[in-house]
């Protein structure tokens, strides 16, 4: 099974049995795969404390690639028209609820869009089939979480005591 059949898969299932995705991010190193998940993201400071994780993850472990899966909400400009930038996608009356896979690496970024259908009551239906959403157009808390450039070996040190004196717990996959 390809890998974004797998992870859509593994979105689909998690969302079924909970009703709710928990944010999710693998990053490939020369240790293995590296998990990473947040305790909790309730509110904009969260989802800010987690990208920010996430780029400190990333430099820390000399990541090469990494991939994020999470919800979110989105909104697309209309054809013909201008994307709304005041008004937040959580505050839109187009807004679109979507599980939202990021990956991105030095050679290019790939983001996919699949919409989550939810009945009359709420309760989780659903994955639409998935939609590519072009890398360039792709800006926010979630862009740019490979450093520009790799750490040194001291820099990279610094990063995993920070982080593991803020308790993330960052778990190696073999």
């Amino acid at each position: 099974m390809p890998l974004k059949s797998l992870i859509t898969e593994a979105a689909r299932l998690t969302m079924k049995q909970s009703g709710f995705l928990v944010p999710i991010m693998l990053a490939s190193t020369d240790k293995g795969i590296i998990l990473f998940c947040p305790d909790e993201m309730s509110d904009t400071g969260d989802k800010d404390d987690f990208a920010n994780m996430v780029r400190l993850v990333t430099g820390s472990y000399a990541a090469s690639a990494v991939v994020l899966i999470l919800e979110s909400w989105i909104t697309k400009a209309k054809v013909g028209e201008p994307l709304d930038t005041v008004t937040p996608p959580s505050e839109s009356y187009d807004r679109e609820e979507v599980v939202v896979l990021i990956g991105q690496s030095p050679q290019g970024n790939i983001t996919h869009l699949l919409p989550i259908h939810r009945l009359d009551n709420g309760k989780f239906w659903n994955l639409g089939d998935a939609e590519d959403m072009p890398a360039d157009s792709f800006e926010g808390r979630f862009a740019g979480l490979l450093p520009p450039k790799p750490a040194d070996e001291k820099t990279r040190q610094r990063g995993k005591v920070l982080l593991e004196a803020m308790g993330v717990k960052v778990s190696v996959l073999k």
